[in-house]
């Protein structure tokens, strides 16, 4: 494996980019601003909706278009990272979404994102996966619990 590119995490000023650039998704998808989707999203994206529907750009641009199904988006705190013009997102995300029968339901999970910077600095979205919250049966792993227990004595 190359270490030409290490992974790094980003500094403040590009963390903030990115932040406002998901905020600008966020607040699209909201208002059904295609247009505004329509620049954000890379010509290639590949999006994984939390069960498993998965659409290229072209498909993901009519479903939010016709369905309008987005009521509001909470994110939790993402973890950033670089891989030289790359950047991986991973955090939590809430949707209160709107039904075919119009009533509503809230999908909670945990998302990661790829984005890509061009040569003019402006980022896209290549890649969108959601993995709904589901029953835990394992539990906490033995050094999980460990670090649990050391942030409740802090």
């Amino acid at each position: 494996m190359s270490t030409d590119m290490p992974v790094q995490t980003p500094d403040a000023a590009t963390r903030a980019e990115l932040l406002a650039v998901e905020e600008r998704r966020c607040q699209a998808l909201l208002a059904a601003d295609v247009a505004t989707l329509d620049e954000l999203f890379d010509d290639s994206i590949v999006h994984i909706h939390a069960p498993g529907l998965t659409h290229d750009k072209a498909q993901l641009l009519e479903h939010v278009a016709t369905r309008q199904a987005y009521l509001s988006i909470i994110r939790g705190e993402l973890d950033v990272r670089l891989v030289g013009d790359v950047a991986i997102l991973t955090g939590p995300i809430s949707n209160r979404l709107r039904n075919p029968d119009g009533s509503e339901r809230t999908v909670e999970g945990v998302v990661t994102q790829v984005l890509r910077r061009d040569d003019t600095g402006v980022w896209s979205y290549l890649s969108f996966q959601m993995t709904p919250i589901g029953e835990q049966v394992w539990g906490v792993l033995p050094s999980q619990q460990v670090e649990d227990d050391e942030q409740e004595t802090s």
